[in-house]
């Protein structure tokens, strides 16, 4: 049974390592996704002249 436990443990530690990993490249995905939907939305606006109207 102390297989099982330390087994388990071990994955949620993996689980727990690859989070703090993942969570950053998530932040700086969604910051840039909403960079370039803001930037399009720039664009769209302003129909294509060098500053919106």
């Amino acid at each position: 049974m102390s297989e099982l436990s330390t087994f388990h443990k071990d994955i949620k530690a993996i689980l727990g390592q690859v989070r703090g990993k993942t969570r950053p490249a998530v932040n700086s995905a969604m910051a840039e996704a909403y960079w370039l939907i803001g930037q399009r939305i720039v664009e769209e606006e302003s129909r294509g002249s060098s500053r919106a109207v």
